[in-house]
This record gives structure tokens, sequence and C-alpha cells, in this order.
């Protein structure tokens, strides 16, 4: 794609983390940036307003306002990168949503604005998920660091399993970034779910369940491999409960990448309990791959 990056400003005052990687996502790509913000313009129910009253118009000028703002210092600190703005009236998710159909990636934030310590994920972020129908990228993370490696979360024992979209999209983020692909697939170990999980499932049995499990994963990334000989990439399979896990290992990345499933018969995603764990606990950015 060379569609813009697409980036969702919603605390203008705290923006800046998100600002940065949405910038470092669009010089990656060679693309645009885009600036993006949903405002409501619903006329107040009360005494003293004049009938036919609406701020729609006040509010879009004073958010397209703020973006200026916000885009004046990008332009003046990246020159090279073409910066646009754009205001659009509703909720935010469907709208950021539509506006990302034209895009090469869609950028949100990675924690609400209540500002809580454990940066959960906000219900604009989480909704845009189930309208958007192309790559998300999800700015989690507290602090800059470059690992040079990109990890991708695989599915190798589920049927369908990870869709070509996440591994394709891995695979060139790997080599955009110049970085080592870490191709990772949490096998859920029996005696970690039951207590009697050891008794029943012998070490030869989970030895045997691993082996299986790395020469699938090589299987699925054999493709890959010959068609991005410059991508170094490390497989690993790992016993325990998988979004544990990956929450642990996005420590030790600059990217994670996983799947998304697509909605059957319209836009959006479905995103399962172990992404959406990730989502909320990752401490790096995330990008959610919708997968047909």
């Amino acid at each position: 794609m060379t569609g813009p990056v697409v980036v969702g400003v919603d605390d203008f005052e705290h923006g800046d983390r998100l600002i940065a990687v949405a910038v470092r996502e669009a010089e990656l790509r060679g693309v645009a940036l885009w600036l993006a913000h949903a405002y409501h313009g619903y006329a107040p129910v009360t005494q003293g307003v004049p009938p036919g009253f609406t701020p729609e118009q006040i509010l879009r000028d004073a958010a397209e306002e703020q973006l200026s703002v916000i885009a004046a210092k990008v332009r003046a600190e990246h020159p090279d990168l073409h910066v646009e703005i754009a205001a659009m009236s509703g909720p935010a998710a469907p709208a950021l949503a539509q506006l990302a159909n034209l895009a090469s990636l869609l950028v949100v934030g990675g924690r609400g604005r209540g500002g809580l310590t454990g940066q959960l994920l906000g219900s604009v972020s989480l909704g845009v998920l189930a309208h958007a129908h192309g790559p998300v990228l999800v700015a989690r993370g507290s602090c800059e660091r470059a690992t040079q490696r990109v990890m991708l979360g695989i599915d190798v024992a589920q049927d369908p399993r990870t869709g070509p979209e996440v591994l394709e999209f891995a695979f060139k983020e790997a080599a955009r970034r110049s970085a080592i692909l870490y191709a990772f697939y949490a096998w859920e170990d029996p005696a970690d779910l039951y207590a009697y999980g050891a008794k029943i499932f012998t070490h030869a049995q989970h030895a045997a369940a691993l082996k299986h499990g790395r020469e699938r994963l090589e299987t699925a990334l054999a493709p890959w491999k010959q068609m991005f000989p410059r991508v170094q990439v490390t497989a690993d399979v790992v016993a325990g409960l998988p979004a544990k896990l990956l929450v642990e290992a996005t420590g030790l990345a600059d990217l994670v990448v996983i799947g998304g499933r697509a909605h059957e018969g319209r836009d959006g995603m479905r995103v399962g309990a172990i992404a959406h764990t990730v989502l909320h606990h990752a401490d790096c950015p995330v990008a959610i791959i919708p997968e047909n």
C-alpha cells in the first residue's frame, strides 16, 4: 500500500508519544502523515441557548486549530514529511476506521484518557478494531528503545491458522526496519492450566508436543523466508500460558504483529482473548492485521 499513515489524535495535551510513533511509521514507509481528530457536534441542552444553535462549526474550528498546531510542529521537526489534518464530526471509532480506508496504516493510542497507571487500552482504540478492515497499530509501551526485533505472534495449532496477511506484514516490517523477525508460538501447556495436568501429560508427550509445534512453525515460515531472504528469522516454541508469555516477550521487541479475524459480511475484526490481553498489557507497539 502507498496510502498515508493516519493517526487518531484524541488527547491533544498528552499525545507526544503517539505522534512520535506515527511519524516514525510514515517515514519508514515514505508516505504522508494524516493527523485526524473526531469531535461530537451535539447541541447543548441548557437554558439560554437559542433555538437551532449547534456548536458544529465552533468545534470543527477548534479541532482544526489544535491539529494545525501539532502539524506545524511535526513539519518543523520533519521537513521532508508531508502532513495533512482531518477533523471529523461523529463518534471517534467509526470515523477513524472510515478514514483509514485510504491508509496504509492506522495508528491509535495505547491507553484511555483516564490516566490509570495500568495503561489499559481505551474504548476508542478497541472500537476502531471493531470497525477497521486494514492494519491498525496500537501505540503501546512506556519508553523508547531499539531492540531491532519484530515479534510475530503466530498460531500453528488452530485451523485455520495464522493467515498469510499477518505473515506478509511481519516480514515486510522486519525488512523495512532492518530488524530480526522473532516468530513466537506459545503452546498451551496443560500443566499450567490444571493442577492435575502434569499427571495426565507425560514428559515424553510434552517434548513431542513442542517438537511438533516447532515443525509446524518452520513449515509455516518456510515460503516467507524464501520471499524475504534478507530477513533474519528466529523461531521459538515455548510451553506455558500464551497470553502471559506473549506479554512478557513484548519487552524484547520494537513491534509485535498479531492477527485479528475479519467479521463475515462487514468491516472490523474479532480480537481473541490472547490478543486482547496483549493489547492491554504489551510493552511495545502492537500491530493488528485483519485475516480473511
